[in-house]
């Protein structure tokens, strides 16, 4: 397993796609890609996620950016895909205010370094423990037991076995994520965010 050192008094700001710092902290299940940052929330307050400056130089979490990814080229097609996926993501599941409010979480990690992700996942708290994955320009943040984010369980996380479990719990949430994107009906998408809700949050 790989490990950079990190200086304390780095921030680390991530866009998507684009990792200015990184800090594996878990060994990479075979065929999986994603980083996954164990640390408590710090901060956390409601942000307009229409707002494009509302994730400026944060993580994105959740299913926003998801729309704006699925579809590179300037097609008519691709337009109403976009526009379908961000309809269902406010929606499919009686969650239509997640269109418009989010939540900007400050997460510190065991080695003092802090992750902002933006997130229409809502339901996390300050002083929660959670997992931070980021795998592919996508992201994903999820309560984690109290137990993962105390100083004596710092070699414990290290268990090839958690290891595994947390990697394979991240790569299927990513899985769902491109499920959502590939969706081309009504009744794929809403499978999709039904899967997305319960591979993805706490």
């Amino acid at each position: 397993m790989r490990r950079t050192v990190v200086p304390r008094e780095i921030v680390v700001m991530l866009v998507v796609g684009l990792v200015l710092a990184m800090v594996p902290a878990m060994a990479q299940k075979k065929g999986a890609t994603s980083t996954i940052r164990v640390g408590e929330v710090v901060d956390r307050k409601k942000v307009k996620l229409k707002d494009n400056s509302a994730a400026k130089g944060a993580l994105i979490g959740g299913t926003i950016g998801l729309a704006a990814g699925s579809g590179s080229g300037k097609s008519g097609k691709s337009k109403r895909k976009r526009v379908a996926i961000g309809a269902a993501a406010g929606a499919a599941l009686g969650a239509a205010k997640k269109k418009e409010e989010g939540v900007e979480y400050t997460v510190k990690t065991s080695q003092g370094v802090l992750i902002k992700i933006v997130s229409d996942q809502t339901q996390i708290q300050r002083g929660d423990c959670v997992a931070v994955e980021e795998s592919g320009g996508r992201a994903n943040i999820r309560r984690m037991s109290p137990t993962a984010c105390q100083p004596e369980s710092k070699s414990v996380m290290q268990d090839p076995a958690i290891q595994e479990e947390m990697q394979e719990e991240a790569a299927e949430c990513t899985a769902a994520k491109k499920e959502l994107v590939a969706a081309k009906t009504d009744e794929e998408v809403d499978r999709a965010l039904r899967k997305i809700s319960i591979l993805c949050d706490d």
